[in-house]
């Protein structure tokens, strides 16, 4: 169904592990091919989402330089801020069956900084593309915006 611009679209949800068991695990799912794990860097480097097991549909929303969502972190029943939930919205309106995307490499609006501060990658725990090691990942986005390189 279309879905309005700025509209709640779904949370990424998954098991709450620390950081340093995220690179554990990512070097195993760097070997597999795929991971689901998020940084929840709001305030510091110490949880991470690993989607992997414990995940929902939002585990499968792709890469775009042109994304039509946004990541926000938000607290609800919470306020340890090394423990935001991970909200998706529409940055536009998306129409029905169009792909969800949002950028890996997001930059965070200065305007917007509280509400949005996160680091600046999807925080791909292990994989090449981590904020611990990172090498230049090719996009195949194909917008016409495409910085050609996710990281």
């Amino acid at each position: 169904e279309k879905i309005r611009k700025n509209s709640f679209v779904m949370e990424y949800v998954g098991e709450i592990i620390t950081s340093e068991e995220a690179e554990r695990r990512g070097q195993i799912y760097d070997r597999q091919g795929a991971t689901y794990l998020f940084d929840l860097d709001y305030v510091e480097d110490v949880y991470t989402v690993d989607a992997a097991y414990y995940g929902n549909i939002s585990h499968f929303v792709n890469h775009s330089c042109d994304p039509n969502l946004q990541v926000y972190n938000v607290f609800i029943d919470n306020l340890d801020e090394r423990l935001p939930r991970i909200a998706f919205f529409a940055t536009r309106t998306i129409r029905a069956g169009e792909e969800l995307t949002f950028d890996y490499n997001m930059q965070v609006d200065p305007v917007d900084m509280e509400s949005t501060r996160m680091d600046s990658n999807f925080g791909l725990a292990g994989l090449p593309g981590s904020p611990k090691k990172r090498v230049r990942i090719e996009c195949k986005c194909g917008t016409e915006s495409c910085r050609k390189y996710l990281f």
